[in-house]
């Protein structure tokens, strides 16, 4: 069973957004069983995925973290404008640099507006 809510934020390009992704980045935080959300990143950028990990965060030979896991596209992409019209959401997304936690507020708005049946 998955967890309803994201506990992080990974920024991806266009090209790591398959299943299997290659070497997915992760915090190193990141547990078996959490979920993040993947903003794509770019032209047309905003929230494109849900990551499930399917096993914990595990050094890189280049540097990083990461962990395998399952990649679930959304049917309608979040974008950019949206989130940053959001109050809760505004905050997290505004200055977005690298990957991180989600604040719990923040965690909760977003599992509500990516409605299972959005994920392709």
């Amino acid at each position: 069973m998955c967890p309803a809510r994201p506990s992080s934020i990974l920024l991806w390009d266009a090209d790591e957004l398959r299943d299997p992704p290659a070497t997915p980045c992760c915090l190193r935080s990141t547990r078996i069983g959490e979920r993040a959300v993947v903003y794509r990143t770019g032209p047309g950028g905003g929230v494109a995925a849900l990551v499930d990990f399917t096993s914990d965060a595990e050094p890189r030979p280049d540097g990083g973290w990461h962990a395998t896991a399952v990649v679930r596209p959304i049917r309608r992409p979040l974008p950019r404008a949206e989130l940053l019209a959001d109050d809760l959401l505004a905050p997290v997304f505004r200055h977005l640099r690298s990957r991180r936690r989600l604040p719990e507020a923040a965690a909760e708005r977003l599992g509500a507006l990516v409605d299972p049946g959005e994920i392709a």
